[in-house]
């Protein structure tokens, strides 16, 4: 067995819709209780007038039913509630508070319709939200990992790649769905949630609704073509006869470069950024202008500062400037170095035109007010720079 309890994706807000989901659910699930002790009503007939069913079918039930829990069943409040904060508060914190409630709520409709379309028998609870939630998920952060609580042989918390724990969710539904059954779950709404949420998600980005970061499923997908039309036109051309071949690296360079980018990338795969710091300079001696595939340089970046490796983080940023001018996080990698210039590494005149820069094309308020809070240190008139 094994629960999801997080994942790695850094948040910058705040989730307040995520909270009063969670509360919401839970006191709806508390006043059914009260309802039983106290003998006014009963849990059943809450349930009963919030379930969604095709025989009693009332438009506001698309929504109520989300709310309802099964009150012979307390996990099946719990479970939905781990879910909906595991991957709510990374979409709560990517698409802000009122397009995530939207998402949700949605979300949880279009499973509870997809439901009604397969069968007769009522429905209640948020697994269907939750799954849109995680299908939107996958689209947006498929790069991601999930710590999981694992309680088999071995009791421990691992990280796994996000891909794979969705992956086996939606295995395990489908067979759930195909195969002959008399369980209670309701596998298609989670089909159908899974896969709202993530052909939405796309759409959202493929529109720039959502401002793609080079980390999502669409990148990965539009990288996929790029690889794939450009192996055709190296495969089908033929180098002209009499061509000067090009200049090639020394074999001995070639095969010491090599070494020191697997060995980055070691590194990089087992968490260990102490390792990936030595082994970044060790690749910046070899080869002062190289650096890895974007997406990979800026995850490097991100982390090497994270774990506090802010010299070596602020190569690992450079490289991102020089060598992908026309990244879309080009703003943030500005900002970034240039805190780094102006309160860690103590090079004021680099961070300056960073940080001007910067500060003229970011959109995020926050991330505009940092910007000119450094610009007013490095000027005097804010507080001083921290070594």
């Amino acid at each position: 067995m094994f629960i999801p309890i997080g994942t790695d994706r850094p948040v910058r807000r705040r989730p307040r819709v995520v909270e009063v989901l969670i509360v919401l659910n839970m006191l709806i699930y508390l006043l059914g209780l009260a309802s039983d002790v106290l003998g006014v009503g009963s849990f059943e007939a809450l349930t009963r007038w919030m379930q969604l069913s095709r025989t009693d079918f009332n438009v506001f039930s698309l929504v109520t039913y989300q709310f309802a829990h099964s009150p012979s069943d307390i996990l099946h409040l719990v479970f939905n509630m781990v879910g909906l904060w595991i991957f709510g508060v990374a979409l709560n914190d990517r698409l802000g508070h009122m397009s995530f409630l939207a998402f949700y709520l949605m979300g949880g409709a279009v499973a509870g319709g997809a439901h009604m379309m397969d069968t007769a028998a009522p429905v209640i609870g948020a697994s269907g939200s939750v799954c849109a939630l995680i299908g939107g998920f996958i689209a947006l952060f498929p790069r991601s990992r999930i710590r999981l609580l694992i309680l088999f042989f071995i009791i421990g918390i691992f990280e796994v790649g996000s891909l794979w724990v969705v992956g086996f969710y939606v295995f395990i539904d489908f067979i759930g769905w195909v195969a002959p059954s008399d369980s209670s779950v309701a596998y298609i709404a989670h089909l159908a949630g899974y896969l709202y949420g993530f052909l939405l998600a796309l759409v959202l980005l493929a529109t720039r609704v959502i401002k793609s970061d080079d980390f999502d499923m669409l990148y990965i997908l539009r990288q996929k073509k790029r690889r794939a039309e450009w192996k055709r036109v190296v495969t089908s051309a033929e180098a002209p006869s009499g061509a000067i071949p090009a200049r090639e690296l020394p074999v001995e360079h070639r095969d010491e470069s090599a070494g020191l980018r697997a060995r980055l990338r070691k590194h990089i795969r087992d968490q260990d950024w102490t390792g990936a710091a030595e082994a970044w300079r060790d690749y910046v001696d070899e080869l002062p202008e190289g650096s890895l595939p974007e997406e990979e340089q800026l995850e490097l970046a991100n982390r090497l500062l994270a774990a506090g490796h802010r010299a070596e983080a602020a190569t690992a940023y450079e490289r991102v400037l020089a060598n992908y001018p026309g990244s879309s996080q080009m703003q943030e990698v500005e900002l970034m170095l240039g805190m780094l210039y102006a309160r860690n590494l103590q090079r004021p005149d680099d961070a300056k035109p960073l940080l001007e820069k910067a500060l003229k094309q970011l959109q995020d308020v926050q991330q505009r007010a940092l910007a000119q809070t450094l610009l007013d240190e490095l000027q005097g008139t804010g507080t001083e720079p921290t070594p």
